[in-house]
């Protein structure tokens, strides 16, 4: 049998369960997570899968990088509400780079260099 590689050691599924309460916690996390990069949230980690954001979204929970916490009340209601906006927003963004022709990475990079040459 293969021994594991250093790198996926810490994503081990018993690693993982430490930084949640239970599986189902854990697995909720994960696709709110992975939802989020597709709609264009930019990844935590440097040796993200552009493919794959469901092991992106672990590797962030396995390197702490992301925290989970079970919201309550109007904690809930107030997270529920932003994350409507962000999807909008992001889903606006993602229509207007497919109008230009650019994906969102580049508009990004491209209003960071804009920034920068504003200084």
């Amino acid at each position: 049998m293969n021994t594991p590689n250093k790198k996926f050691k810490s994503m081990s599924i018993d690693n993982l369960l430490t930084k949640t309460d239970n599986k189902f916690m854990l697995s909720n996390a994960v696709a709110g997570r992975a939802r989020q990069i597709l709609s264009g949230s930019l990844p935590y980690v440097n040796d993200f899968d552009p493919t794959n954001p469901i092991v992106t979204a672990l590797k962030e929970i396995s390197r702490n990088k992301i925290g989970i916490k079970v919201l309550k009340g109007s904690a809930l209601v107030k997270a529920q509400e932003q994350e409507k906006e962000d999807v909008a927003e992001a889903k606006k963004a993602k229509k207007d780079s497919f109008s230009r022709g650019t994906s969102i990475l580049d508009a990004l990079a491209k209003g960071s260099k804009q920034k920068l040459k504003k200084k």
